[in-house]
C-alpha cells in the first residue's frame, strides 16, 4: 500500500480532477487491492505453445512409420494454417505504431502457427531435400516468413524467432560450407555473429529513427548485443588454433585483442543502459565485463583449478548483488 499515492488519489477525487469509477480503480491498485498478473498470464501462454510445439514433436516422432510423410506434412502445415488464421481474425490492423488488442492469447497463437510452419518446412526439407546442399535456406526462408507476420501483426515475439532464425541460418551454413573445405570454423562463426548482431543493433536504431515500430527498438537490440557480446567473450576464452598460426598471428596473444574489445564494448553497454534505464542491456553488458575480467584473472594466474572456481564463487554473488542494487536504483530512477 503507498499511503501518499491514496492521499493524492483521494485529493484529486474531492476536486473533481478524476470522476469517481476510474478513481476508484486507481485506489484499489495504491491500496494493492488490484494487482496485474498480465506478466504471469503472459508466461504461462508462452510455456503452452513450447508444451504444444514439443508434444506435437513428439507425437509425430512416434507415429512417423504409420502416418506417413504426406500426412505428417498435411498435420502439421493445416494446423499452422488455422492458427494464422485465427491470429488474422483476431489481432488489430496494420499500424506502423504500437498496436493494441483485446486479445491476449491471440499473438502466442500466433506465435505457434509460425513454430509449426517452422516445424512442417523443416520436415518437408528433411524428407524431400527442397534446397538440397543448401537445406540451411529454409531456415533463412522462416526467418523471413516470420519478419513479415511480425510486422503486419505487431508481434515482438514473432520478431525474436525470425532474428534468430536469421541468425542460425548464417551459423549453419558457414558451418557447412567450412566444414567441406576441412577450415577451421569458429573464428568465422565468431565474425558471422558480430556482423549479425551490428546489423540487428542497425535496425534498433532505424525503428526509432524512421518511427516504424519503434516498439520492435528492444528486441532488436538485445538480440544483437546478446551476439556481439557471446562472439566477443568466444575470442577472449578462445585456446591456441592452427588456424591463427596459419594466418600469420600469434595463437597466445590474441585473445587480448579480444579482451580489450569485449571490456570495452562491455564498458559502452553497461554506461549506456544505466542512463537509458534499461536492466535487461545493463545486466549483459555487466555479464560480458566479468567474463572478460575473469579471463584476465586466469591468464595471470590469480586462480586454477579449485582456487579459481571459488574466486568464481565469490565474485558472482558480487555480480549478482551489484545487478540487484543497480536495477534498483535504475527503477527508483525511473
Amino acid at each position: 500500500m503507498n499511503p501518499d499515492l491514496v492521499e493524492a488519489i483521494g485529493r484529486l477525487r474531492r476536486e473533481q480532477v478524476i470522476a469517481d469509477p476510474p478513481a476508484e480503480t486507481l485506489l484499489r491498485v495504491a491500496r494493492a487491492e488490484l494487482v496485474s498478473v498480465e506478466l504471469e498470464l503472459r508466461t504461462l501462454l508462452y510455456a503452452g505453445v513450447l508444451l504444444i510445439v514439443s508434444g506435437a514433436g513428439l507425437f509425430l516422432k512416434e507415429n512417423h512409420d504409420r502416418l506417413g510423410p504426406v500426412a505428417i506434412a498435411t498435420l502439421l502445415g493445416a494446423a499452422a494454417a488455422a492458427c494464422l488464421v485465427y491470429a488474422a481474425r483476431r489481432l488489430p490492423a496494420f499500424t506502423w505504431q504500437a498496436a493494441a488488442s483485446d486479445h491476449l492469447g491471440a499473438d502466442y497463437v500466433l506465435l505457434l502457427g509460425v513454430l509449426l510452419f517452422g516445424a512442417d518446412l523443416g520436415y518437408l526439407e528433411a524428407q524431400l531435400h527442397l534446397f538440397g546442399r543448401g537445406w540451411p535456406y529454409h531456415l533463412l526462408l522462416l526467418a523471413g516468413v516470420a519478419f513479415v507476420l511480425a510486422y503486419r501483426f505487431d508481434s515482438r515475439s514473432v520478431l525474436s524467432l525470425a532474428l534468430t532464425s536469421f541468425a542460425a541460418w548464417r551459423g549453419v551454413s558457414v558451418s557447412l560450407t567450412l566444414a567441406a573445405r576441412g577450415g577451421a570454423t569458429a573464428p568465422v562463426i565468431r565474425w558471422n555473429a558480430i556482423g549479425c548482431g551490428v546489423l540487428f543493433l542497425a535496425g534498433a536504431a532505424a525503428s526509432v529513427r524512421w518511427r516504424r515500430k519503434a516498439h520492435f527498438e528492444g528486441v532488436y537490440a538485445t538480440l544483437g548485443l546478446v551476439l556481439v557480446l557471446g562472439a566477443l567473450v568466444s575470442g577472449a576464452w578462445m585456446s591456441s588454433s592452427r588456424w591463427l598460426a596459419r594466418v600469420g598471428q600469434q595463437p597466445d596473444r590474441v585473445w587480448m585483442l579480444w579482451e580489450l574489445a569485449l571490456l570495452g564494448v562491455s564498458a559502452a553497454v553497461v554506461l549506456l543502459a544505466y542512463r537509458l534505464r534499461r536492466p535487461l542491456d545493463f545486466s549483459l553488458g555487466v555479464l560480458g565485463a566479468y567474463l572478460g575480467i575473469l579471463r584476465l584473472v586466469w591468464e595471470i594466474g590469480v586462480g586454477r583449478g579449485a582456487s579459481f572456481m571459488l574466486v568464481v564463487a565469490v565474485t558472482s554473488a558480487a555480480v549478482i548483488a551489484f545487478l540487484v542494487r543497480a536495477q534498483r536504483r535504475m527503477k527508483e530512477a525511473s
